[in-house]
């Protein structure tokens, strides 16, 4: 996989239908998740995707088993009627996001993550660049890579109390009772240890 270029662009040759899509994707569900782990993305383009309803149904067809916690950093939102597909990041299209394994400060961080654009920005920013961070790792030192594999590292998130004001400051910028659904201390335990 690593002379391979990312992402790999799949597009439709007659038919552009969200049915086709469907069917293509149902059909060769195996084969899809190969070419992401080989290319490390999967580009899908030019079909009649035109609303987050018929994204989230596309995805399905790849992985039914979906979830809809979302335990990052950046606000975002539900996307009306769905329920796995969110914004990507409800900040101005100026704020830089930096790259990033999305939520690896989890246990069981997402093994795959679904972009869609339904329109086209006409302003610059936006956009969503993607990284092969298995390339970012192979190019660190021999000794660095060993290091990072055998010392134990901890990560501490801080998220303000709600009615402090709003940062912009990656790490800071969701209140916990709003990543976490609630404003009970013994909720975020129990769900904490639940999803660990």
């Amino acid at each position: 996989h690593s002379s391979k270029t990312l992402p790999l662009v799949i597009s439709p040759r007659w038919d552009s239908s969200i049915d086709f899509l469907h069917r293509f994707l149902e059909t060769n569900n195996a084969w899809v998740n190969e070419q992401i782990i080989k290319y490390g993305a999967v580009l899908i383009r030019g079909f009649d995707i035109d609303d987050a309803v018929a994204f989230e149904n596309a995805v399905l067809a790849v992985q039914p088993n979906l979830c809809d916690a979302y335990r990052g950093t950046s606000p975002r939102s539900v996307m009306p009627g769905t329920k796995y597909a969110f914004s990507a990041a409800d900040v101005p299209v100026t704020y830089p996001i930096a790259q990033h394994l999305e939520m690896s400060f989890l246990k069981s961080p997402p093994r795959n993550l679904y972009f869609g654009c339904m329109k086209a920005s006409s302003k610059p920013g936006g956009e969503t660049s993607l990284c092969d961070f298995r390339k970012v790792f192979q190019a660190l030192s021999p000794q660095l890579r060993e290091k990072l594999r055998t010392k134990k590292i901890k990560y501490t998130r801080k998220h303000y109390v709600e009615g402090e004001s709003f940062t912009y400051d990656v790490g800071a910028m969701l209140s916990w009772p709003q990543l976490f659904g609630t404003t009970s201390k013994q909720d975020v335990e129990t769900i904490v240890k639940e999803e660990e």
